[in-house]
């Protein structure tokens, strides 16, 4: 059977280092709003509900949440494009970080 050094491992050099690095409470809240939705989330599927109209009502909400995502994606590569197109094969984002 092979030990292995604990130095291998990067350790932290005092209390004050991991207090820095482990919030339980964060730790709580992660896993509260995995489990129960928060407010905006809910909010943000009823107004997409609402944009989709009628197409919107057979759907679940998770349904409702996966287009959402799809629409996004697609506004997102739309966009991107679109910048490439304006500003020589670059994004705004890049334009600005180069600036």
């Amino acid at each position: 059977m092979e030990t292995l050094s604990l130095q291998q491992y990067s350790t932290f050099d005092s209390q004050k280092n991991l207090s820095k690095s482990f919030n339980p409470q964060q730790s709580i809240e992660a896993v509260i709003n995995g489990i129960f939705p928060l407010q905006s989330e809910e909010n943000k599927t009823l107004r997409m509900r609402k944009a989709l109209g009628e197409s919107a009502r057979s759907m679940t909400n998770e349904q409702v949440e996966i287009v959402e995502v799809e629409f996004q994606f697609l506004i997102d590569s739309w966009m991107d494009e679109y910048e490439h197109e304006i500003f020589g094969g670059k994004t705004l984002k890049e334009v600005l970080n180069d600036g």
